[in-house]
């Protein structure tokens, strides 16, 4: 599976998401390749970071590529791989319509928010563009970043705006925004690996992943 975590919104989790869901799927005994295609390198970094821990911890490889000629890397990478997770950046960018042209999944995160909610109206309409080319593209949305007060709250609004956009999926399970994520990403590590483990974040990625890919995940 090609699974390309992006959006038009910067700041919502978009790395965070991908790291995490690449070492969930090689845990889950797939082959898998992280490709970075955000500027800001971020995803890069990580990988980094987590190859000085070495036997430590799982590994994998983190790519990188850039311009308009994402799709022909991604298809390239899905011919050795089980698994590629794409981590695009925050912006409608040449590497984000590229990467949707190959991808069998788009996971945008968003946080509660009605400004950011709104960017979906327009990333509909460049799905609507990405259509004819890749017609097997699905759509999900994940809530991040979610303050821990508000949940609920943030649990109908965006329920009642995913209901005006079928188009998009909207996963069941949202992520709370919490102090555990910060410190695994500077250590190249994510939230299961840390020493002061927060079982609610460990939840709440596990329970991410199976609900993203489930059976037909495992089966891709």
């Amino acid at each position: 599976m090609i699974l390309l975590v992006g959006g038009e919104k910067g700041g919502v989790g978009k790395t965070t998401l991908a790291t995490h869901l690449g070492v969930l799927r090689k845990r889950a005994g797939r082959s898998v390749v992280l490709l970075d295609t955000d500027a800001q390198g971020t995803a890069s970094q990580w990988a980094d970071f987590r190859k000085e821990l070495g036997d430590e911890v799982v590994q994998f490889p983190c790519l990188s590529a850039r311009g308009t000629k994402v799709n022909v890397e991604l298809k390239e990478l899905a011919r050795h791989y089980q698994d590629v997770v794409v981590d695009c950046g925050g912006a409608d960018s040449p590497e984000f319509r590229s990467g949707l042209l190959a991808a069998d999944m788009l996971l945008l995160p968003l946080r509660p928010g009605s400004f950011d909610f709104w960017t979906l109206a327009k990333l509909g309409e460049v799905l609507d563009m990405v259509e004819g080319l890749n017609p097997g593209l699905h759509s999900a949305v994940a809530l991040t970043q979610v303050p821990a007060t508000a949940y609920e709250r943030a649990r109908r609004e965006i329920s009642a705006i995913m209901a005006e956009l079928p188009r998009f999926r909207l996963l069941q399970i949202m992520i709370v925004f919490r102090a555990a994520f910060g410190h695994a990403a500077t250590s190249g590590r994510i939230v299961t690996e840390i020493e002061r483990r927060d079982p609610k974040a460990c939840s709440e990625v596990s329970l991410l992943h199976d609900e993203l890919f489930g059976r037909a995940g495992e089966e891709a």
